[in-house]
């Protein structure tokens, strides 16, 4: 099986707001951001009319099979929404590297051995190997690389990196949800 290209996580700024997803749902709908369900993918929708105004792709051509609504099902790129989880969780991929601390900026170099306890324990504060500050998962630094959060919007099959919300895109889930909004990658 290839590799997975890649994922857009959009998240609330405040890793413990979680927003209702209806109301993500509906709003980014209405946006044009997000079109139908899709048949044969749970939870995966359509990309929208409106998606390429409201992301910013790097390149000079973007093209996204699948745009049409007959083709929609097998479009490779399209939008899911994950959540909310009833506590923050930590999304992570193979292009995640070690996270820095908040304080010191030290590297926790092995995030990797430290996930089982997180998942069994996810309020709980990791601790810097250098400065020996505790801090929650999500006040480390993921370098867009990963993130923490209780409800995420992911649009499927982008390069890290290669596209880039727009700022009308997060006015639009911050005056709907009342909290701001942010974003990272991943890559399973």
């Amino acid at each position: 099986m290839p590799d997975h290209t890649g994922r857009l996580v959009l998240t609330t700024a405040d890793p413990q707001v979680a927003p209702n997803p209806e109301l993500v749902r509906a709003v980014l709908t209405r946006a044009g951001f997000m079109g139908p369900p899709l048949l044969g993918r749970v939870g995966g929708f359509a990309v929208g009319p409106e998606l390429l105004s409201l992301l910013s792709f790097a390149g000079c051509s973007v093209a996204l099979p699948g745009w049409s609504p007959e083709q929609a099902g097998e479009a490779p790129c399209h939008v899911r929404i994950l959540g909310p989880d009833t506590v923050p969780r930590l999304l992570w991929g193979r292009n995640t590297r070690g996270p820095r601390c908040p304080v010191c900026r030290a590297r926790l170099s092995d995030w990797r051995e430290r996930l089982p306890e997180w998942l069994q324990r996810p309020l709980m504060g990791l601790t810097c190997p250098s400065c020996r500050g505790t801090h929650p998962p999500w006040r480390w630094d993921w370098k867009q690389q990963g993130g923490v959060g209780r409800l995420f919007v992911l649009v499927e099959e982008v390069f890290p990196g290669e596209a880039v919300p727009t700022e009308p895109l997060f006015d639009l889930l911050t005056r709907a949800c009342g909290s701001g909004w942010r974003h990272f990658y991943v890559q399973d």
